[in-house]
């Protein structure tokens, strides 16, 4: 059985691009537009790992992972940042050290799917 692997990104290219290479090396991937479209697919799916953007409308990966470490059902779920973005990391270096790994989106495809790999 593949593991299942949720991808949180408000850029839709972004999400495409990863989800084929993701498939390609045989993980099973659902996507989300922001945090709170997350929440609504992982009360219908369990995924084994999270792809995490950080700065999304609505509810940001931030605030994503404050409430999924509430939560029994999702805290052990492995988290991986995967941002473009520039924020306060200081400020939420707490809330950043819930997350098993930090990328930058100029990443490459076969980095991601290396860390991927080490976390499942």
């Amino acid at each position: 059985m593949s593991k299942k692997i949720l991808i949180i990104d408000d850029e839709e290219d972004f999400l495409k691009a990863i989800t084929i290479r993701l498939n390609h090396t045989g993980y099973e991937t659902c996507v989300a537009l922001d945090g709170e479209e997350a929440h609504k697919i992982m009360d219908k799916e369990s995924p084994d790992l999270i792809i995490l953007d950080v700065q999304m409308p609505k509810m940001d990966g931030l605030q994503f992972i404050r409430n999924l470490k509430q939560d029994d059902r999702y805290k052990n779920i492995p988290i991986i940042i995967l941002t473009a973005g520039i924020f306060d990391i200081a400020g939420e270096i707490e809330t950043l050290s819930s997350a098993q790994d930090f990328l930058l989106k100029s990443v490459d495809n076969e980095q991601i799917i290396e860390r991927v790999s080490k976390l499942l």
